[in-house]
């Protein structure tokens, strides 16, 4: 009697997992402080967050997948030892790819956060779009003050 209520936990949990893992996929995970990739990085910017969570949801949802096939099989199958074996690597595998996603996740924000902070503190550079020579012998950069966004780009 306990293995068909053990299988229905896991296949409630492996739901919920596949879930949070398609949300991820889809950016429409929204952030909270219970679900998903939780770093400092990512509850401060909701675009980190989201970034984090669809790293990791390819994990997320192999989780829910490889819990609802054991859930399922535990379920459908006589008590056996093949059950309760079914039970425990199902439990153990939709732990350890949840784990996995958290880290892989985690190590991705981590990432992300070096590279925003380097492109937020790097000092502006003038402009590399020279402007013609106005006769006065020296070819001043652009009139656009360094603001590279606004400068004529050329082609190649």
């Amino acid at each position: 009697m306990v293995v068909p209520v053990l299988a229905a936990v896991l296949v409630v949990a492996a739901l919920a997992v596949g879930v949070v893992g398609v949300l991820a996929a889809t950016h429409r995970l929204p952030r909270n402080r219970v679900i998903g990739v939780r770093t400092g990085w990512t509850m401060a910017r909701v675009d980190a967050f989201r970034r984090a969570n669809r790293v990791a949801a390819p994990a997320f949802v192999g989780a829910g997948v490889l819990g609802l096939a054991a859930g399922v099989a535990a379920m459908v199958s006589p008590v056996t030892t093949a059950a309760v074996t079914l039970l425990v690597v199902g439990a153990l595998g939709l732990v350890v790819l949840l784990g996995v996603g958290g880290a892989v996740g985690g190590r991705y924000a981590e990432a992300d956060r070096a590279a925003t902070l380097e492109a937020e503190n790097r000092p502006a550079q003038p402009c590399s779009v020279p402007v013609p020579d106005d006769g006065c012998g020296a070819a001043e950069q652009s009139a656009c003050a360094g603001s590279c966004a606004i400068c004529p780009r050329s082609s190649s």
